[in-house]
């Protein structure tokens, strides 16, 4: 993904748009009361994150990018973060039931914060192959990609693992915010992704 360039009318109209304050990412994220509401259950333990996520491995390393939101690879791979913030949710440290992670990047340019959307519209090849990943913890998962709704600036997946956890990914980008956000739960996971994501949006 480092270094692709965006082409195309619809992502190039985001650099002529009318200016607009810029909004730092602390005000993207959605507070613990919010995600709380939305997912309709109580995540007690959240932690924020001050920095993208590096470290991870992938069987198919072109794939990386849809292992987890908040990587390295798509908030640092134009070389144009401002700032970033991350927030993970769940109900204990050793329960992840219900697990929700968000992150938010503000790039120094329009064009820079949505080159990474565009350059995972183009990686068909990720989806209904399992991905052999490693975390930067050494924990291991297969995981298996299906692709959902997208647009010029919106890309959305599923992730489901080999031992039945299914995660719903929205990932957008408006003027200069990045977000993305992962919602792992029991059922209702894309609708609960989608509200967070259009919540998230509605704060950039």
């Amino acid at each position: 993904m480092r270094g692709f360039v965006v082409a195309g009318v619809s992502a190039l109209a985001l650099v002529f748009a009318p200016a607009a304050q810029a909004v730092g990412p602390d005000a993207v994220v959605l507070k613990p009361k919010v995600v709380n509401s939305i997912v309709g259950t109580e995540l007690p333990v959240t932690r924020t994150v001050e920095s993208p996520t590096a470290g991870y491995q992938v069987s198919e390393p072109s794939c990386l990018s849809f292992v987890d939101v908040g990587l390295d690879e798509v908030f640092n791979g134009n070389g144009e973060l401002a700032e970033y913030r991350g927030q993970t949710s769940q109900r204990s440290d050793s329960d992840t039931t219900y697990s929700v992670k968000q992150a938010v990047g503000v790039f120094q340019r329009p064009i820079a914060a949505v080159d990474p959307v565009v350059a995972l519209l183009f990686m068909d090849n990720c989806y209904g192959v399992p991905l052999d990943v490693t975390d930067g913890q050494g924990a291991r998962e297969t995981w298996t990609i299906t692709k959902g709704k997208s647009g010029d600036t919106t890309a959305s997946w599923s992730m489901a693992s080999a031992t039945g956890t299914t995660c719903y990914v929205q990932m957008r980008a408006k003027r200069e915010v990045l977000l993305q956000v992962k919602a792992c739960v029991p059922k209702n996971g894309e609708n609960i992704a989608a509200a967070l994501a259009d919540a998230m949006e509605g704060r950039a």
